[in-house]
C-alpha cells in the first residue's frame, strides 16, 4: 500500500470520527506553520503581512 492509499485512509477515517478530525486539523495546521517557519529561515524573513 502506497503512502498516498494510507494518508488517504486515514483521512477518511478522521472524517468519520469528529475527535479524529480535530487531531488530524491540528496536525495539519501545525505541519503547515512549521514549513512556513523553515521556509522564512531559508529565504530570509521578508514575509510581510496585509
Amino acid at each position: 500500500m502506497s503512502w498516498w492509499e494510507e494518508w488517504w485512509r486515514t483521512v477518511r477515517y478522521a472524517i468519520k470520527e469528529e475527535r479524529r478530525t480535530a487531531r488530524l486539523i491540528s496536525i495539519l495546521v501545525t505541519v503547515g506553520a512549521i514549513a512556513v517557519v523553515l521556509i522564512s529561515a531559508t529565504n530570509g524573513v521578508s514575509v510581510a503581512i496585509g
